[in-house]
């Protein structure tokens, strides 16, 4: 009877064991999935790779015109006062966590929105989840009045978001032009596809993905127009695109 006691004992504690080493590593997988996220607080005096990689983003936004050299000096310090100003923030010109959050808006979205065998990885917080789309799939012609152009009716097309219609979840330059790259989805993207099959770059479908065809018809036409050929719409392509779009009287 003792020795049929031991062995129940010690075949409970042994389970007991298992379960314990079993769950202890999937508490820390899933903890580990948030870290990537933290990025650290940055001001004056600051140094290295998060500080370039903060000069990138504000200029790609529009607020900072000096060189990306991760040295985070008086000029990067006015380019995030006049960030946090824009986004409502007290502009002090310290990069804290809710800074790094309106400059890259939903992290954690990016996983769970890409299908990784569709679209390529694309860099934290460009990704497009449209939350309001509207009614018709294309902007509505305007109807012409004596004298204009129809140029002039491609421009109204092709203007910047105004601030009570852009994307939560998109950047957007100080213009309320959005910033698309690989990987965004949505009615803005619609928009910038439009755009490149008036200037003839774009040949495939106008779907809304911003995928590798969009991404390769970007690239030509930036090549054509003396741009930077990064594949990325910012506001300096959308206004080089928008002043060439084809003139018909």
């Amino acid at each position: 009877m003792y020795y049929l006691l031991l062995y129940t004992a010690t075949s409970i504690l042994i389970g007991t064991y298992a379960i314990v080493a079993i769950a202890v590593p999937t508490k820390i997988a899933q903890v580990s999935t948030v870290g990537n996220i933290n990025r650290p607080t940055l001001k004056v005096g600051s140094q290295g790779e998060r500080v370039s990689e903060l000069q990138a983003a504000l200029k790609l936004l529009g607020f900072y015109t000096g060189a990306v050299d991760g040295v985070y000096q008086e000029a990067t310090a006015r380019a995030v006062s006049q960030f946090k100003q824009a986004a409502g923030l007290n502009p002090d010109g310290v990069v804290d966590a809710i800074t790094w959050q309106k400059l890259f808006p939903n992290v954690s979205i990016v996983a769970t929105n890409i299908s990784s065998s569709s679209v390529p990885p694309i860099p934290t917080g460009s990704l497009t989840v449209p939350t309001r789309i509207n009614n018709t799939s294309a902007p509505k012609p305007i109807a012409p009045k004596p004298n204009v152009t129809s140029r002039n009716q491609n421009n109204t097309a092709f203007q910047p978001t105004p601030l009570n219609q852009q994307n939560p979840n998109i950047q957007y330059t100080k213009e309320g032009w959005p910033i698309l790259r690989l990987g965004n989805r949505g009615s803005e993207v619609v928009k910038l596809q439009k755009l490149l099959q008036n200037l003839g770059f774009l040949k495939g479908s106008i779907d809304g993905d911003f995928g590798i065809t969009t991404e390769a018809a970007v690239k030509a036409a930036q090549i054509r127009y003396g741009l930077q050929p990064d594949g990325i719409a910012g506001g300096a392509t959308w206004e080089a695109f928008v002043r060439r779009l084809p003139q018909a009287r």
